[in-house]
């Protein structure tokens, strides 16, 4: 069985994560200790996660597991396009979304797990204006790319199910509780968002 080193909140972990259950794949977790990584780094060689080990091959990097996944996984529902226009069009959905998120998402989530005190309230008003942006784009049939490119809608489940999570992910992931309380959306506010991320919601449970 495949065997995923995971060190919860951190989104890359929380993308593999999704990624797995999307996909329909057994797997076993070995939760990581932010402060005592000797065990992921006797798996993999280096001290970052996520790190999956399969049929002996053993990977770091969240895109690079990703790849994998799709490409050994081949009787499972695809995230990433075969076809390069596909994957470029995945990776600059990627980059556009990354930008627009990193600099609010960033302060709530440091004080989210106590790295700092506080943050200027321009993050969450940032956060909460991204989080719109995202639910004005959204296709309720075909999510935000189609079904070719699920790996968009994963994407987008990384960093809005921060600030809307279910009930399952913050008894798993207490500090998502503590973020989404931080963040400060209302629940029922974003109805279509928040219906979007119910599957992947449960995903991450």
């Amino acid at each position: 069985m495949l065997r995923f080193w995971e060190l919860p909140p951190s989104p890359n972990n929380t993308k593999v994560r999704m990624a797995l259950r999307f996909k329909g794949i057994d797997f076993e977790t070995v939760l990581v200790n932010p402060r005592d990584r000797s065990g992921v780094l006797a798996a993999s060689g280096q001290e970052l996660t996520p790190v999956i080990e399969d049929r002996g091959i053993v990977l770091n990097d969240s895109e690079a597991i990703l790849a994998y996944l799709d490409a050994n996984y081949r009787d499972t529902p695809r995230l990433i396009p075969g076809d390069r226009a596909g994957r470029r069009q995945a990776d600059a959905w990627k980059v556009k979304l990354d930008e627009k998120v990193m600099a609010y998402w960033v302060p709530i989530f440091l004080v989210a797990i106590g790295r700092e005190d506080s943050f200027e309230p321009s993050a969450r008003q940032g956060f909460e204006d991204f989080l719109k942006g995202l639910q004005d784009e959204l296709d309720e049939v075909n999510g935000f790319c189609g079904p070719e490119l699920r790996i968009c809608d994963l994407r987008v489940a990384q960093w809005a199910s921060y600030a809307l999570p279910g009930a399952g992910l913050i008894e798993r992931v207490p500090i998502i509780g503590r973020f989404r309380e931080l963040c400060g959306i209302a629940p029922g506010s974003l109805p279509a968002l928040e219906k979007f991320l119910e599957p992947w919601n449960e995903r991450l449970a």
